[in-house]
């Protein structure tokens, strides 16, 4: 599809939906591109997308990786990482599984993890990178990691649950090597914020299963289990809903299924 033929932006919908709902209304999922020049958030969430849906996008590679390290240190990086661009944040800010992120820090943060996790993912899989990836991963260390009164190193938990879940995404890809002990960290505070219903307190449910979807197993066996009843309880109603964020978490919970 051409610049001059992508599809007016719809005042109503979250931009990290907006472009996959196109596409799925169109009925050409495997012909669109992935990269939005107008949206960082539209890109990663189609890249996302990609990667759940086993869909091609290793065409796209090159371009991907070249525009979005332009978006490094630009105006309102969270520690002068990746940045939204101007659309992004005049629109809702929705997680790939759906859930509402309102704060400007959570927003900022999460966007950075999940972009330098996509860097990641194109390097391991084509072996393209760039030296933005590089020092995306050094600004966040130093936020995250660098400073004595941030917990990480010791919980594997930053910030909030959904900050903890998108650095722990990044972390699975290879992201921030030095640290990968976080996920150890990081499963052991989940295990402790369980909530005695199959979710976890401060974590998100569906965001978190996405997450353990592409985890070690060794690690994460246990949470896996621990939610297993919950999952199936919502694997019998998700069908039944054709919406976008649905059918995510449907093949989200298919996947940790199997």
């Amino acid at each position: 599809m051409s610049k001059s033929s992508r599809a007016k932006s719809s005042p109503g919908l979250p931009i990290s939906l907006e472009w996959d709902t196109i596409t799925a209304e169109i009925g050409f999922h495997q012909a669109m591109k992935i990269l939005n020049r107008e949206s960082l958030v539209a890109t990663v969430d189609s890249f996302n997308a990609a990667i759940l849906f086993d869909r091609p996008w290793q065409q796209e590679a090159e371009g991907l990786v070249a525009w979005v390290s332009t978006r490094l240190g630009q105006r309102g990086a969270y520690a002068g990482s990746f940045a939204m661009t101007d659309a992004d944040w005049n629109r809702d800010f929705l997680l790939f599984t759906g859930e509402k992120i309102t704060t400007r820090a959570a927003r900022s943060h999460i966007i950075a993890e999940e972009t330098t996790r996509m860097l990641n993912v194109i390097k391991i899989t084509t072996g393209l990178d760039s030296d933005a990836r590089t020092v995306s991963e050094e600004r966040l260390a130093a936020q995250i990691f660098d400073k004595t009164e941030i917990t990480a190193m010791t919980t594997g938990i930053y910030c909030c649950g959904k900050c903890s879940v998108s650095l722990w995404r990044c972390v699975s890809e290879g992201g921030f090597a030095k640290y990968s002990s976080t996920l150890c960290r990081g499963a052991a505070s989940l295990a402790a914020h369980r909530d005695g219903t199959g979710g976890w307190n401060r974590f998100p449910f569906y965001y978190t299963l996405l997450f353990l979807a592409q985890a070690d197993p060794k690690l994460f066996r246990q949470e896996i289990k621990y939610c297993a009843e919950r999952m199936q309880r919502a694997k019998r109603l998700l069908p039944g809903k054709p919406d976008t964020v649905s059918q995510r978490r449907l093949h989200v919970i298919n996947s940790l299924s199997c």
